[in-house]
Parts: structure tokens; sequence; C-alpha cells
């Protein structure tokens, strides 16, 4: 009994040749997918990109800069002269991963323990922390590597001030080393290993657009919830569409008004008050136990839910009305709905991704729907500036269900 049972599901799954493709191939997509996301976001690809500002223009700050523009891990805005709140506007915005300014005013670079403001102050924003440690970590890098006699001399100040006093001739012999220092750092920019060392002192940080919206982040994380787990409840609905093709349901529907284009409709509109409802309530605990402010931002909230509900839906149903059997359907839209929710940033924040990644992200409703969630709770736009991120969720859910009215008349019987 059991071979017979297991012949009998061996045979069905080789007549549905699209179903048995798709189990064999679409997986080999998705590793490749991911394995492009977790490859960048962990190995050589990282490029996060930073906006800078220098203040002070010295040689010094100079030297910081070349070598910082030499690291791999690192994009670096340079090709004009950048203010501080250029940076700051730049990281809210994201168009920067963070931010780095030389502030005028602040201590030399040689001065390690003195009095006043750090002389580098890095621009977080909490959406991209990360960002922030990387750019810390290589600028703790580059400054001991091309830095070498300005940091032995912050030391020996240090030294003299609080515990030696150095005669003429140790002094001249100091000086003497750290120009030898100095002119080894810069006749070997590109090379050399760098010195340990802390920047603590050196360093500040600062959130772009104040500490007041630092628990904005979790908005962030709200919409990606939010984004994936609305494509797979709309896909969930639509593929009620073939189980009542199979069950001779659909024939009892399609003999009232309306034929297969009111079916595909009302299916379209059920699925887009299910997603409102779904994100709302993603949103509403992120309110009560985040403190993501919802009631403030309830505008833009509501423009851009209901467009990325109609997007989910739209894809859904012409996904399903595309493919010939539940199995195609629900295989194929299980690895479309990973590959888009990873690629569009629901998984893994895309700057962490390859630039190819990054651009291919565009493509997907999950990137416009993160930007637009974004905009709202982060970088606090007017809602004019989410006509672009609302238009195409909308355009991409009525193109959907478009689609779907169209290929779903092929199930009519005249």
């Amino acid at each position: 009994m059991s071979g017979l049972v297991f012949r009998a599901m061996l045979l069905t799954f080789r007549r549905d040749r699209g179903a048995l493709a798709m189990s064999l191939l679409l997986p080999v997509a998705v590793f490749l997918v991911f394995a492009a996301v977790f490859a960048g976001a962990s190995g050589d690809e990282l490029r996060v990109r930073v906006a800078v500002a220098d203040e002070v223009g010295n040689e010094e700050s100079r030297r910081l800069l070349r070598a910082l523009a030499r690291e791999p891990a690192l994009q670096l805005a340079t090709d004009e002269a950048l203010t501080a709140d250029e940076v700051r506007r730049r990281v809210r915005l994201g168009r920067a991963d963070a931010g780095l300014v030389i502030r005028k005013g602040g201590r030399a670079l040689s001065d390690l323990g003195g009095f006043g403001p750090a002389p580098l102050v890095i621009l977080v924003d909490p959406v991209r922390a990360v960002a922030a440690r990387v750019l810390a970590g290589q600028v703790q890098r580059a400054y001991f590597a091309a830095l070498p006699d300005v940091a032995l001399a912050g030391v020996a100040r240090i030294l003299a001030d609080g515990f030696v006093s150095l005669e003429p001739a140790q002094e001249e012999e100091l000086s003497r080393e750290l120009g030898a220092l100095r002119a080894q750092a810069l006749s070997a920019e590109a090379g050399g290993q760098p010195a340990r060392g802390q920047l603590e002192s050196l360093v500040d940080q600062e959130d772009a657009a104040g500490s007041g919206l630092a628990r904005s982040h979790v908005a962030y994380y709200a919409g990606a919830v939010a984004i994936l787990f609305l494509l797979f409840s709309s896909v969930h609905g639509a593929l009620s569409l073939l189980e009542e093709r199979d069950s001779g349901l659909l024939d009892r529907l399609l003999a009232g008004p309306g034929g297969m284009g009111a079916v595909v409709t009302g299916k379209f509109l059920f699925l887009l008050a299910q997603g409102v409802f779904q994100v709302s309530v993603i949103f509403l605990v992120a309110w009560l136990l985040h403190g993501v402010d919802l009631p403030g931002h309830l505008a833009g909230f509501a423009v851009v839910t209901p467009a990325a509900a109609a997007a989910a839906a739209g894809l859904a149903l012409a996904l399903t009305t595309a493919c010939a059997t539940r199995r195609q359907a629900q295989t194929f839209a299980n690895v479309a709905i990973l590959i888009v929710s990873a690629v569009g940033g629901s998984m893994v924040p895309r700057f962490f991704m390859p630039p190819l990644l990054q651009a291919l992200g565009w493509l997907t409703p999950t990137t416009w729907a993160l930007e637009a969630y974004t905009s709202v709770f982060w970088r606090q736009e007017p809602l004019l500036a989410l006509a672009l991120p609302v238009a195409l969720l909308a355009l991409a859910g009525a193109a959907g269900l478009a689609t779907a009215r169209r290929l779903s008349r092929r199930w009519e019987r005249i």
C-alpha cells in the first residue's frame, strides 16, 4: 500500500512539468541570490557610502582622507566641497550611509587627550548604525596608517605634559623620528600595516536627525516585516482562485453577472483590505511597544499602506492566474517572494549588498514600500516626497490586477 501511495504521488509530481521544473530550478536561483546578498554583507564587496566635509583643510586632514579613499569598504563622496549641514542632510535622506566631518574648531588630530571638541564627527543614521561602526573602524585604521607621526606626536605631548620633561636634545631626536615616520607614510600611502590604537577621544558620533528620532528606526523593521508577510498573505489569498476552479465552485460564480473580471476584482478588494489591516496591526504594535510615532505620521502611513497592499494584491493575483496548477503557483510564489524580499531589503539592509543588487532592488515593490515608510517615519519628508514610491506601488497594483483579469479569461466557459 505504501508503495502504491508513493508511486501515485511520484506520477502526479512528474505529470506537472511546470511544478517539477520550479522545484528543481528555483531553489538554485534562491541560493544564488542569497549567496550574493550575504557575500556582499560580509565580504569584500561591502561598500559604505560616506559623505565627507573637511572644514579644516590642512595637510593632516587631507592625508587622512586620502587613506580613507583607498579603503575598499568605503566609497567617499569628496567630488565637491561639502559642508557639515549638507553631509547631515545626505545621511538623513539616505543618500549616504554615514557621514564624516573633520570639524573646524575641534582639537587638532594630534591632540589625543586634550580638552575641547573632538576633531572628527561621524554622522549616524540609526537605520544604518552598522555603517557608522564600519566607518569608525576604517577611520581608526586610516589614522594610524597615514598619520603615524601625528599619533606619536600626540602621545609624546601627553607624556611631556603629564609625566616627563624632555631635554632639548631629546626633543630634537623625537622631532627627527617623527619626520621620518611622516616621510615613510607619505612615500608608501598604499601599503603598510596600520598600528593599533584607540580613537575614542578623537571621534564623536551624532544622529543625523537628532537624538529625539532615534526610536524611529524601528519603523524600518516594521515596514520590512509588514511588506514580507503582506506578499505571503496576498499570495495565499490569491491561491483560492485555483482552489475554487479545481473544486468547481468557480463555475457557479461565473454563472452570475460580471464573469471572471468581477471575481478577480472582488478578490483584489478583499486582499487590499486584508493587507491594510495586517500592516496596521504591525505598526500599532510598533507604536505601543517601541514608541514608533504612528499618530504623528498617520497621514503618511495612510497614503503608503493602501498603495503597498494594492501592489501586493495585484502582483499575487497576476502570478496566480499565470500558473496552470496550484502546485506551480505556490512553488513559484514562495520562491519569488523570498527573492524579492531579499533583494528589496526586507531581510538584509540594501546598503550591505553589492552595487548590482542595490540597483536591482529598485525593480521590486519591497524597496519602494521601505523607502516610503522610511521617508514617513525617519526622514520626516513632506507628503509630496511620497509621490514617486506611492505612484509606483499603485501602478504595480493596477498592472497586476489588469493582467490577472486578462489571464483569467481562459477559465470562462461559453
